[in-house]
């Protein structure tokens, strides 16, 4: 059988919605679906004036070097991009397949750029080289078109990056407000560091068990109670700021895990009848530069952790934490890292219940809303729920850690059991009592007596290493008065080989006048040797 020929009106519908080239002076423009996404007359001119658009809503400071695009068309905005800023990195998301394959058959480009149609690798990209890569401020740019042809990934584009914008604007000022107080608070609790067991130590160690790792939002009154049944058939792991409430429902912890810069040692200071629901040999896990007054809270069997390379390459076997930036994301962490399953959150609403923040019993409750907006999300179980900007940048890190998990370790379940506040991406959403009737009771964990049994940092060691930086330090300072230029390159070339002095370096590679370029050098040489001198 011949097929028939195709109509005419058969023909024109195809080339509707077909990629249509367009003669133009300088190369050809391109219409899609009935949209002129590049004008053929003069695509260069018309992307200089997106360009120019996306600048203008820039913030000011350094010239960007990562452009965030929204649609491939053919590559003539790519292209003024890369004219504009020859060494800038640029991602483009497209949503549409089939313009993938007329940009590479077609580009007007010369390079390559990193190109997603993935929603999930999108987001992966983001998160790595937006909000965990330090730089100026991107520049975001959308074909004009593309946001009449897809709507709905326009704005799903825009929203997201919106939200790793924001997440990226907390940690920056989070790291800017607690960089130096981390720093100071590692000098005072340098001698712990080579006495007290490294937690990330027990990785692999341990055998796999559920973990309910409990936060103290307002939920946690609500279904907190059910985890005395959890303490039979798995760990729990709690920030700090939820022990008092967790004790308060009769519930003890066996890992309590502390992140924070400022002293909160109030929420570890116990009462008599709080101390009697507190199991003995509870695990106080803080991070080494958290504030040294949680070490000095009697009561529990104190260990640490290192929040980055540096101080985990100078003081234990280079095992750090990545966390979200409190002691809630930190617990999930830990709880991944010794390798425990499922993962189960408790009272991590990140959201508010009325005007409410976090458990009845918690140290210094938040009742007052945001100072700033609060922002509508999607709540547990259907709802809709008030969330602010801090806590939205840890729903994205949850999200992000969901998808890790998952590409590492698929077999491990996300679970969110909080009775109330935000839908987490990537977490399966469950009640408790129903998470806990599927579980069989077991043996509890002694973690005390893992910890007892991890090697200890050598002393000696840490100090010739120590000794070994001050010395390099020394002669660099040496250098900068002299040409610091040849310093600076220096500087590159120690931050390569030591992950401890590319952080305590940091701050003098982004100085360019020398005073300040001097001045941050004796800064990180007196580190090493206040270091020293506690050791």
């Amino acid at each position: 059988m011949i097929d028939a020929p195709l109509s005419h009106a058969e023909i024109s519908a195809i080339k509707a919605i077909s990629p249509q080239l367009l003669p133009g002076p300088i190369g050809p423009g391109l219409m899609f679906r009935g949209e002129t996404v590049h004008w053929p007359e003069d695509p260069l001119g018309e992307a200089r004036r997106w360009l120019e658009e996306g600048l203008a809503k820039r913030p000011k400071g350094p010239a960007p070097d990562l452009a965030i695009v929204f649609g491939l068309g053919l590559g003539w905005h790519l292209k003024i991009i890369r004219e504009r800023f020859p060494q800038i990195k640029i991602a483009v998301y497209e949503p549409d397949q089939a313009l993938v394959k007329t940009y590479a058959d077609r580009r007007v480009t010369g390079f390559n750029a990193e190109i997603a149609t993935d929603w999930s690798a999108w987001e992966n990209y983001l998160a790595k080289e937006l909000v965990h890569r330090d730089g100026p401020a991107p520049v975001v740019l959308s074909v004009p078109a593309y946001q009449k042809l897809w709507p709905e990934a326009f704005a799903k584009f825009h929203s997201h990056l919106a939200a790793e914008l924001t997440r990226r604007a907390v940690i920056e000022k989070t790291k800017a407000a607690t960089d130096s107080a981390f720093l100071n608070n590692l000098l005072e609790n340098a001698r712990l560091c080579a006495t007290l067991p490294d937690v990330l130590l027990l990785k692999g160690r341990l055998s796999p068990r559920p973990a309910f790792v409990v936060g103290a939002g307002p939920s946690l009154d609500q279904n907190g109670a059910l985890l005395k049944e959890a303490s039979d058939k798995g760990v729990i792991l709690c920030a700090a700021a939820a022990l008092k409430p967790l004790l308060s429902l009769g519930v003890s912890p066996q890992v309590i895990v502390v992140l924070e810069s400022s002293d909160t040692s109030s929420y570890l200071s116990l009462t008599k009848d709080e101390s009697k629901v507190l199991w003995p040999q509870t695990v106080l896990a803080g991070a080494a530069g958290c504030h040294p007054a949680h070490f000095k809270v009697p009561g529990y069997y104190p260990s640490l952790y290192h929040l980055n390379a540096g101080q985990a390459q100078i003081f234990s076997q280079g095992l750090f934490l990545p966390q979200g930036g409190n002691a809630g994301t930190a617990a999930f962490a830990l709880a991944y890292v010794w390798g425990f399953k499922p993962l189960i959150l408790v009272g991590q609403d990140q959201a508010y219940q009325g005007r409410w923040l976090h458990a009845a019993a918690t140290p210094d409750n938040v009742i007052e809303a945001d100072q700033g907006e609060t922002l509508s999300v999607p709540g547990v179980f259907g709802t809709t729920v008030q969330t602010n900007t801090s806590l939205l940048a840890s729903l994205n890190w949850y999200a992000e850690a969901s998808q890790t998990v998952k590409r590492q370790t698929p077999m491990v379940r996300l679970i969110n059991s909080s009775a109330a506040g935000a839908t987490i991406r990537g977490f399966e959403e469950i009640p408790l009592n129903a998470v806990l009737a599927t579980l069989p009771s077991q043996p509890p964990l002694n973690l005390a007596s893992h910890l007892d049994r991890l090697p200890l940092p050598s002393l000696k060691e840490i100090r010739a290493d120590l000794r070994q930086m001050a010395g390099l330090l020394s002669s660099l300072r040496r250098v900068a008065n002299q040409k610091p230029g040849q310093a600076l390159a220096e500087i590159g070339a120690l931050s390569r080989a030591s992950a401890f002095l590319a952080q305590i370096l940091a701050p003098a590679q982004n100085t360019p006048a020398k005073p300040e370029f001097l001045r941050e050098l004796t800064r990180a040489e007196s580190l090493v040797l206040k270091l020293l001198a506690k050791l």
